[in-house]
């Protein structure tokens, strides 16, 4: 990695995180704290999530962002109908599902939004690019929504998905 890029994605990240704190403390007189805190943790991102060869495309954030919160809102829903079902109708699983997005950035991307979205929870990525995710309800359809993030997601960062071991992209 050039020197000149990790210089660039250390300014980027130290930007971010200053923004951050500007806007979670609503006062300048804390700066003292946030730009010691900010300098560092900007390193230390530095050191363990080096800079990649994946780049957003910004032009597809909003895209990405009313897709994240519209299946938010899907999910959240669904587990607030279960939670107040007096059956709290639940078939709990962890599967299996193969992996389309090439490593590093997407792949971490994929794993942390299907995090985020209520019921279900990235469990564990073997080196065989299978994705172990837990879900709340099994009979849903899990491995099509991950799909659909993936193919999100490979829009974001204009990335070809792989074929999986079933023949076609997840």
């Amino acid at each position: 990695m050039h020197r000149s890029s990790r210089v660039s994605a250390y300014l980027l990240r130290l930007g971010i995180l200053l923004a951050a704190w500007w806007i979670l403390s609503g006062s300048s007189s804390d700066w003292w704290f946030g730009l010691p805190l900010a300098i560092i943790a900007a390193a230390v991102s530095l050191w363990l999530t080096p800079p990649g060869h994946f780049l957003l495309r910004p032009q597809r954030i909003p895209g990405f962002a009313a897709f994240f919160l519209w299946q938010s809102l899907l999910a959240g829903w669904d587990v607030a109908k279960r939670t107040l079902s007096p059956a709290l109708p639940l078939h709990p699983e962890i599967l299996r599902i193969p992996m389309a997005l090439p490593p590093g950035a997407p792949t971490w991307w994929l794993m942390l939004t299907i995090s985020l979205l209520p019921g279900t929870l990235s469990v564990r990525l073997h080196r065989g690019r299978i994705l172990e995710v837990h879900c709340l309800d099994s009979r849903l359809d899990v491995a099509g929504s991950v799909r659909e993030t993936e193919e999100q997601l490979a829009r974001l960062f204009r990335v070809e998905m792989r074929a999986t071991e079933h023949g076609h992209p997840s």
